[in-house]
């Protein structure tokens, strides 16, 4: 069995899992130093209040822990910022493949109907042609039978003129919404 291949929003959404997975675990550590930060505060603070302000190597300590958290917080706040940076990027990168994609299918769509019709109306405009010649070797028979051929070549170039028309039209509107020149049509409810 052949293996799958992964479209570019799937991988696009792997990634995306994976930067809010990280951008999550970074915050949770984000809010532990947030907290061991403010309890080193709350530590000096309680210190200076209470103890031996002249202990130069418990204050040491003390600044040692929140000069640390501090640190550790700035680091993990500049990590995730930058991850947000990354998954909103990744968040855009999906949006506009997913529009690619809704623009390629639409375009393949209208490409579509417009060779059906386009092969639709040619098997008419010959079945009407052949009808008309039909009408045309008895047009001499009775005044309504030539009314009626010259009916079915009035029809048939209104045919021709829908042909020369309808088909490269849509062509022209498939390749417009795929370039994304064009809107995306959507169907009424």
């Amino acid at each position: 069995m052949a293996a799958r291949k992964t479209t570019t929003i799937e991988s696009l959404d792997i990634a995306l899992a994976k930067l809010r997975s990280r951008h999550s675990t970074l915050n949770e550590r984000k809010a532990e130093t947030q907290s061991a930060l403010d309890q080193a505060r709350a530590d000096q603070q309680r210190f200076f209040f209470e103890s031996d302000i002249s202990d130069d190597g418990t204050i040491a300590k003390l600044e040692n822990a929140v000069d640390a958290a501090t640190l550790r917080l700035s680091s993990l706040s500049d990590a995730c910022a930058a991850l947000a940076g990354q998954i909103a990027d990744t968040e855009q990168k999906i949006a506009t493949e997913a529009e690619r994609e809704e623009r390629k299918a639409a375009a393949k769509e209208i490409t579509a109907t417009a060779d059906a019709i386009q092969e639709r109306l040619e098997s008419l405009l010959r079945e009407l042609r052949s009808l008309r010649e039909s009408f045309v070797t008895i047009d001499h028979l009775t005044f309504e039978a030539g009314q009626f051929g010259h009916f079915l070549r009035k029809v048939a170039g209104e045919i021709e003129v829908a042909l020369g028309v309808t088909p490269p039209q849509l062509r022209g509107l498939a390749g417009a919404i795929e370039r994304g020149e064009a809107k995306i049509p959507r169907r009424s409810a």
